[in-house]
């Protein structure tokens, strides 16, 4: 059965925090994101950093889409993010922090023992560690966190007065939607495809019938849920119907 989206490769789960409260305060310039256009979950967090305006603040590395073998070794066979050069790939950034060519070098120059090597990560360049790999937390830390630095400081994704109803519809959307596209396509026997399938369009319907009566998941605000559902469904007739039939 997949396990896919149970956060069995996140072992980096620290916070950027204005209040002083950690040990990584909010700083222009001093953390970098990690992503792939190909992931929805560093999608969430590229748009976070877009619509906040922090593009100025916190600095990128594109991972090319196609997963390689990240070591030249026969009996290590995994596969996973390069960075490929710019003439390569104009849609790549390379790692102009650690000048790693894949993500996985980054992970295992942090102390890394789980092997998971995913994106995003959110990386503090003064410390040279990794701050969190978790994609909603990031999100999160984007919309609360860098606000003296952001373009955007108003736009609040996560309203304090909204925070239930985001976190009731993230919790049917997270494993249905966003993981549960994953779950199909991974789906090692029938049964476990027809449940999430079935599942997966169960919960499209409903996020269809909401937005077919008001603009957004949580009312008249724009918030994280929308983000959050969005980059499933921008992905889902070209990648997921595609490949997870």
């Amino acid at each position: 059965q997949s396990t896919w989206g149970q956060n069995q490769g996140l072992m980096f789960r620290d916070w950027v925090k204005a209040d002083g409260s950690t040990e990584f305060q909010p700083e222009a310039g001093r953390y970098h994101l990690y992503v792939s256009y190909a992931c929805p979950y560093a999608g969430r967090c590229l748009v976070g950093r877009a619509l906040k305006g922090l593009e100025d603040a916190i600095s990128l590395s594109i991972v090319s889409p196609v997963f390689r073998k990240t070591v030249d070794d026969p009996a290590d066979q995994h596969r996973g993010w390069w960075f490929t050069p710019r003439e390569e790939d104009e849609g790549c950034i390379p790692d102009t922090v650690l000048g790693c060519q894949t993500v996985r070098q980054i992970y295992e120059k942090c102390g890394d023992k789980l092997g998971k090597y995913s994106v995003p990560i959110l990386f503090d360049k003064k410390t040279l560690r990794i701050v969190n790999n978790e994609s909603s937390e990031i999100l999160r830390m984007f919309a609360k966190e860098f606000n003296q630095f952001a373009k955007n400081p108003t736009l609040d994704l996560y309203p304090e007065n909204l925070s239930n109803e985001i976190d009731n519809i993230n919790g049917w959307v997270t494993p249905n939607i966003n993981n549960g596209v994953y779950t199909c396509g991974f789906a090692k026997t029938q049964e476990v495809y027809n449940k999430a399938v079935t599942a997966l369009f169960d919960h499209l319907d409903k996020a269809e019938e909401i937005l077919s009566k008001q603009r957004y998941l949580c009312s008249t605000a724009f918030t994280e849920a929308d983000v959050r559902l969005f980059v499933s469904l921008v992905r889902f007739d070209s990648a997921y119907v595609t490949h997870f039939k």
